[in-house]
């Protein structure tokens, strides 16, 4: 059973929020596992609608007249066990009944006046009698025709693979272990040498299996990186099921699977950015940019783009430039997944240090930061003058720049970064880090070594 931060999320909702809960998040994150555990251990009565295997549901909630509708349907599914006061409805895969009422509305055929099911939800919820949970990935790119109210009826969460704290949760590690890293972050003080080696080394196993639940279950069970490869494999290829289940368009179907394909490979060139001319039909890309594609990735939740910006001041997105990014792939485990013939897994098993692994590095530092409040907020800057910095983010009020760093440092014990050097130089941040194998040093007043991990405690808010 593997321990999540949704748990205390669903606590929370459950005892101060009256609103309905709408969990968002890929395929395969954990959603249905985690909603349904913790719904059984709370509620009397729990009622799942999972609309991927109830598929006969589907057209009478994507075409409903009301909010009493929702009840008397519910009532046929579930006949006694809606009691008010004692009673979960969990609606599973939702963005399927928003896919269909795409479809009705391409054709004419949605009823004037119907409304889609969280708008017909909201009396039912301001009554209180009974609790929704809903979820369903793809909601990123399905969900078109609903003005979300947060504040109001509707509380939202998106779930994203285990980050590093929840796979030290999995491994076993103690909390006390987590309470002295995270105090050596806040406080910029060496971590406990023999923590330190560890810490690297689930690190490293982490770069390996990645956070999709199946693969760290299959990981922590016996160890079999076979077991963890065919579940990752598996999930990649529901990806790309999806890719062609949720786009209509054929021809931009093929492209948003090639980008996705590509993500690894793209990712493992010299400058890491995303070059769609290696990638799609030079012909298309001199009338087009495929803008949309990286968006319905990012919005699907499977991949996430990291954009240049020509100004590295607040607000970062000012300068943003939409047709220069690097791609990273939702999970690390995935990427690996994909560059299984490369003999990736066997390098890092071996614990190579001449080769570069900056790719796998870099994407745990953009999933980590996309899970901890940054996502749509990851910036990298390039310039031929200064060079390039890996990451860019606005933290705590200030331009937080970010270099990754995979290999070995110099005899001092520091990494070489001449870019980062350029730009605090010219623009005087307060604060920068480099993330790489050693314990935390300082090697400058607002230059910081720290080990790669702690790249978990960097969070929004």
């Amino acid at each position: 059973m593997l321990r999540r931060k949704i748990d205390k999320k669903l606590e929370e909702w459950l005892c101060h929020r009256k609103q309905a809960l709408l969990i968002k998040g890929a395929r395969q994150v954990g959603k249905t596992y985690s909603i349904v555990r913790f719904a059984e251990s709370k509620f009397q009565n729990v009622i799942i609608l999972d609309f991927s295997k109830q598929v006969d549901l589907i057209d009478g909630f994507a075409r409903l007249a009301s909010s009493e509708e929702v009840l008397r349907r519910l009532s046929v599914f579930a006949g006694a066990k809606m009691v008010p006061g004692q009673t979960l409805v969990f609606f599973d895969e939702v963005q399927l009944v928003y896919q269909r009422r795409e479809e009705l509305m391409a054709s004419g055929a949605l009823p004037f006046g119907s409304q889609d099911l969280l708008t017909a939800m909201k009396s039912l919820v301001e009554k209180g009698d009974y609790r929704f949970v809903l979820s369903g990935s793809m909601l990123g790119v399905t969900i078109k025709d609903v003005v979300l109210n947060p504040t109001g009826y509707l509380d939202e969460y998106t779930m994203f693979p285990l980050d590093f704290e929840e796979f030290l949760w999995a491994k076993g590690v103690g909390e006390l272990a987590i309470d002295h890293v995270k105090e050596c972050f806040e406080k910029k003080i060496p971590v406990d040498e023999t923590v330190h080696r560890r810490m690297m080394e689930y690190f490293k196993d982490y770069v390996l299996v990645g956070g999709m639940p199946e693969a760290v279950d299959a990981f922590i069970k016996d160890g079999n990186l076979f077991h963890v490869q065919t579940a990752n494999e598996q999930i990649i290829k529901q990806y790309l099921k999806d890719i062609t289940l949720y786009i209509h368009d054929d021809e931009m179907k093929l492209r948003v699977r090639e980008i996705y394909k590509a993500i690894p490979s793209q990712l493992s060139a010299k400058n890491a950015r995303f070059i769609s001319s290696q990638v799609l039909d030079k012909k298309y890309l001199k009338h087009k940019n495929v803008a949309d594609e990286f968006l319905w990735l990012s919005e699907a939740g499977v991949a996430i783009p990291t954009y240049h910006v020509n100004e590295p001041v607040l607000p970062l997105g000012l300068s943003m430039e939409r047709k220069t990014l690097k791609l990273f792939s939702s999970d690390v485990g995935l990427l690996i997944a994909q560059l299984v013939d490369t003999g990736i897994r066997e390098k890092l098993l071996n614990d190579e240090k001449e080769i570069n692994y900056g790719a796998q590095f870099e994407n745990v530092v953009a999933q980590e930061l996309n899970a901890h409040g940054f996502h749509d907020e990851l910036f990298y800057y390039n310039s031929k003058k200064h060079g390039e910095v890996d990451f860019l983010i606005s933290y705590k009020g200030e331009v937080l720049p970010i270099e990754v760093k995979s290999g070995k440092s110099k005899e001092d014990g520091f990494y070489d970064h001449s870019a980062l050097n350029n730009l605090m130089g010219l623009y005087s941040y307060p604060m920068a880090f480099v993330l790489g194998s050693s314990n935390v040093q300082a090697e400058t007043p607002s230059i910081w070594q720290l080990p790669i991990y702690m790249i978990d405690f960097v969070r929004k808010g």
